[in-house]
Parts: structure tokens; sequence; C-alpha cells
């Protein structure tokens, strides 16, 4: 690829929805792991741990020399701003090393109250340029994960500008315009209240995956392509652009299922860098 430059190791992010799964993430050579925080996630409760739980995660991640990071990708209202600050501190005092936001005022407050949180400014975000990707480094981010819509060739001016750590999904579900970033109209209400969220309840809470994390796939119905977006056979080509974490997809696996895909993305992972290595000596 003659590049000239020593390629660093890039980090596998490996998603977990149990603790049985971050046990099976870990086995199979996760830098990292991420989990849904219970009430403030995207797919709600159905994958999300408890503070209790993510806990033990964050346990058992430093046992083996990795790290717990955790998703808060839905927005809060004005009622709740103090108790997600307080459940974002609290994370950080049970050993969670970064944190998934996907609201830029949430990834400003976070930076002004906890500033030795590391935040990563979520896909749903949609970050697609430089100047973007420096405006959620001047919020207080320090990672940004691109949607499916960015090339190789992209990454390194979005690096440069910013200076941000850079995650891409390996691969991950189709999803209207930009993967993360719904189309759908999603305020919609409904009576059901959200578990450890009281002050979202008022006339109805609302049903937006982006406001309480419940998310009804009503796009499914919308004729779109249902191919798997995946970039596993070209590895190489995104290690080589200098991409700093390969995120993977998945927190409903099955720990078996997650173990299995997680230990085949390793060993791609792996044998791509040692590919540049070779073409690209220190």
């Amino acid at each position: 690829m003659g590049t000239g430059h020593r390629i660093h190791a890039p980090d596998l992010l490996v998603p977990a929805g149990s603790l049985a799964a971050v046990g099976s993430a870990l086995s199979a050579g996760a830098d990292a792991v991420y989990v849904g925080c219970r009430g403030w996630s995207r797919d709600g409760e159905r994958q999300a741990l408890s503070p209790g739980q993510i806990r033990l995660a964050a346990a058992m991640c430093r046992e083996k020399g990795a790290a717990l990071h955790a998703a808060l990708n839905t927005v809060p209202a004005a009622g709740e701003v103090s108790s997600f600050l307080a459940t974002v501190a609290q994370l950080a005092e049970d050993g969670v090393l970064a944190v998934i936001l996907s609201d830029p005022g949430a990834i400003s407050l976070v930076r002004r109250e906890l500033p030795s949180l590391r935040i990563t400014a979520s896909v749903g975000l949609s970050t697609l340029n430089p100047p973007e990707a420096r405006f959620y480094r001047d919020l207080g981010a320090d990672t940004v994960v691109l949607p499916t819509a960015i090339a190789p060739g992209e990454i390194p001016p979005i690096k440069a500008e910013s200076g941000l750590r850079v995650e891409v999904f390996v691969h991950c579900r189709p999803e209207i315009l930009l993967h993360g970033k719904c189309a759908l109209p999603g305020y919609a209400r409904e009576g059901k209240a959200v578990a450890g969220r009281p002050h979202a309840e008022g006339a109805g809470t609302l049903s937006s995956a982006k406001r309480t994390g419940r998310c009804h796939l009503v796009c499914r119905a919308i004729p779109l392509s249902r191919d798997l977006h995946s970039i596993e056979g070209e590895l190489a080509s995104w290690v080589a652009a200098g991409v700093d974490a390969f995120k993977l997809q998945g927190r409903d696996l099955s720990p078996p299922r997650l173990f299995e895909l997680a230990s085949r993305v390793r060993g791609k992972l792996d044998a791509a860098v040692a590919a540049i290595a070779r073409t690209n000596p220190a």
C-alpha cells in the first residue's frame, strides 16, 4: 500500500446484551465491549443492562485488560437532565471508560461535568465530513462513529481536521437514509412508561427510538435494500485509512453466536494488520 508509515493496531469493539455475552465477547478477543444502559439506550430494555450488571461487566473487562463502553444514545427530556447526568456519573464511578451519546447537548453537558470521562459521538449523529467531526470535538467528543455512507478515503481528512478517534461498523443492518438516523416522524406518543425514567411520562412517553429507546422498526415496511452492510472482506483498506476501532452490531445476539462472529472478525482484523505491517515495515 506504500504509505511508508507504521499502521497502529485498531481495537475490536464488540456488543453485549447480557453478562454472558460480555464473557463471550472477551473470550473472542474483544479489546472493548459496549453495552446499553437500561432506560437510556436505543433498543430500550430488550438488550440493556441494569446498573448492577454494568458494574459487574466493568469488572469482567478490567480482569481481561479490556474496556467497557456504555450507550446512552437516547435524548433526555428537559426534566430528565439531572437524572441523566447522575446516571452517567455513576457509570464513570463503576468503571465505564466511555459513554456513547447521540445528542449534542448531552455531549457538551457530560464534557463539562465529567471532564475525565471519554465520550463517543454516536452513529446516530451521522457525521459525514471534517467540519462536522470538528464540531463534535469542540463540544467534547473524543471519538466519532462514522455512518456507512463514508468511504475509506474520507477518513484521513476527518481525522486530520478533528483529531478524533474514528470507529466504523464492520457490518450492520440497513436503515433509512443513513445508518443511525431514522427519517420517520419520531415523536408520536404512547402511554407505556419508560422504566427508570419517571420524568419522561407526562402526557404519555415519546415512542421514538431517539427519545425512549423503543424502536418499533416500522421502516421495515418501506421498500429499501435489505442487504447487510459489510466491510468484513475489505478490512485492510479501512485499517490503512486509519480507523481506530472496528465495531460489531448485535446486542441481541446470543452468547454463542456473538463468540462465533467476534472470533471470526478478530482473526480477519489481525490478519489485515499483519499484512499491512509486512508491506509497510516500521
